[in-house]
């Protein structure tokens, strides 16, 4: 395959991925609604339970991040280019800081704080990247327009859904 076959099927790939990880996103979401009276049935405390279900909401957001993080960040790898993935991290990280002590600190935001501070932080990270990926100009042939699913790419982003949402 050429060089420039293999970076528009990279786009593709990378689309697909979100999509489908984003799907599998949605699964995921309905664990972390109700985690509550999952954790109850499990027999946790109920003051825990409520600490517990606080944190996850603030961090449903994060789900998705992290389904449209995963293939921008294998994207890039492929490519080699991890250098502005890295200054993007090391730059979000100065700036989740300083946000998460704002929240705490000073706002009183508590755990729900907390967790939407660091969903905030991965949607930064993500757009990041994605106006990196977008602006620059050697991935113009890697980023065609239009979303499709096929049998491949469906097998290839399960299985990274799977590894992504797994610990």
């Amino acid at each position: 395959m050429e060089r420039a076959n293999m970076k528009c099927a990279l786009g593709v790939y990378m689309q697909r991925s979100t999509v489908l990880l984003t799907l599998s996103g949605l699964v995921l979401m309905f664990i972390y609604i109700f985690c509550k009276p999952i954790l109850l049935g499990l027999h946790e405390s109920p003051s825990i339970a409520s600490a517990a279900a606080i944190f996850v909401y603030g961090l449903i957001p994060q789900i998705f991040a992290y389904a449209c993080n995963f293939p921008i960040q294998k994207f890039l790898q492929a490519q080699s280019v991890i250098f502005p993935s890295a200054c993007i991290s090391a730059g979000t990280l100065v700036l989740h800081l300083l946000l998460t002590w704002v929240v705490l600190f000073k706002l009183g935001g508590g755990l729900l704080g907390a967790a939407l501070v660091t969903s905030l932080s991965w949607w930064i990270i993500v757009v990041a990247q994605f106006v990196y990926v977008l602006a620059s100009k050697k991935f113009n042939s890697s980023t065609p327009g239009g979303v499709s699913v096929s049998r491949p790419s469906l097998g290839c982003g399960v299985a990274s859904a799977v590894m992504l949402h797994v610990p």
